[in-house]
């Protein structure tokens, strides 16, 4: 197969969430060419799947607009939209650290996931937990989903103390943002 279809049926595998394929296809490219900047952004963003598959696929589809639309280094592009997006996610993990107080000791979330599974849900692991231990959260992606969990289980005083903490730190994030809008439509 040469390597342009298989950069295309890596590109189709990804759009068909079919991932382990995608990244096969990838892979296989940069064996042959290393420095094949499309294989490198599909591989990079296949990775970025297991932390945060909806940017991921955002990312992607980004990128197919950008080359549909002849930007001249749209692999370059994506990857500086990457480069800032982990930036902001360290800085924002420093500040999660320093700033909400769920951060002062306790269990990492990884750990509190697997309480989850224990107890058979989020709400149960959580009220289990709550008044001994702090869930310590360094990740945006992990905030995202423990904040999610907790308007599902119904905590939404708590989600807006949360909520109101982030947003005076990221202003402008549109996931934060989404999650005050949900509070407010479910509580009309």
């Amino acid at each position: 197969m040469s390597k342009k279809s298989l950069l295309k049926k890596a590109g189709e595998d990804f759009m068909k969430r079919r991932y382990q394929e995608s990244l096969d296809g990838f892979l296989a490219v940069l064996r042959e060419d290393p420095e094949n900047k499309e294989a490198k952004l599909g591989a990079i963003l296949c990775d970025l799947l297991s932390e945060d598959e909806e940017e991921a696929i955002a990312l992607y589809d980004y990128y197919i607009v950008l080359k549909e639309e002849g930007a001249k280094e749209p692999e370059e592009e994506i990857m500086q939209i990457i480069h800032s997006l982990d930036e902001e996610q360290e800085e924002f993990g420093q500040i999660l650290q320093k700033e909400l107080p769920i951060l002062q000791e306790g269990i990492s979330y990884e750990d509190f996931k697997k309480i989850i599974e224990e107890r058979g849900g989020f709400k149960r692991a959580f009220e289990d937990i709550m008044f001994s231990t702090k869930v310590v959260i360094t990740q945006k992606s992990d905030f995202f989903d423990f904040i999610d969990n907790l308007i599902k289980s119904g905590y939404t005083d708590m989600v807006y103390s949360y909520l109101e903490d982030a947003s005076k730190l990221y202003p402008a994030d549109e996931k934060i943002q989404e999650f005050i809008e949900r509070l407010h439509s479910e509580k009309a």
